[in-house]
């Protein structure tokens, strides 16, 4: 007889709480669906299109006065205005060392390549072959 009086007691609770629980999943679901679409169609201001720069900024590289160049090979592209230097160093872990300088100009390149270096124009212009 205790199990009746039990079951009766439990029966309309049970379907008090059995009810809310669809409406709360409708209610997460529809709210969810909500936030999603406003997330997604959110304005970030960001760029339609990239911006491209015309000619690239030249990049500053200083080479440690540990390095002693050897050689330096210098080849130059007139089409393109582009010097591409070529640095074999001695008694050093790097063996050579590459630059692109946006020039053509013996002198400024020189000056370019001192910059880099960290030498005079003088010792450049000893170690400088084409």
């Amino acid at each position: 007889m205790f199990k009746p009086k039990l079951l009766k007691k439990l029966r309309p609770t049970l379907l008090e709480l059995s009810l809310p629980i669809p409406l709360l999943a409708f209610g997460c679901w529809g709210l969810s669906g909500i936030v999603m679409y406003a997330v997604l169609n959110r304005d970030y201001k960001a760029p339609k299109y990239l911006q491209l720069e015309s000619q690239p900024k030249p990049v500053q590289v200083t080479v440690p006065h540990i390095v002693a160049p050897r050689a330096i090979f210098v080849k130059l592209d007139k089409n393109r205005g582009i010097s591409q230097v070529k640095v074999q160093t001695k008694d050093s872990p790097i063996t050579e060392i590459i630059f692109e300088f946006y020039t053509t100009d013996t002198l400024q390149l020189e000056v370019e390549i001192s910059k880099a270096l960290g030498m005079s124009k003088e010792e450049i212009r000893k170690l400088q072959k084409n």
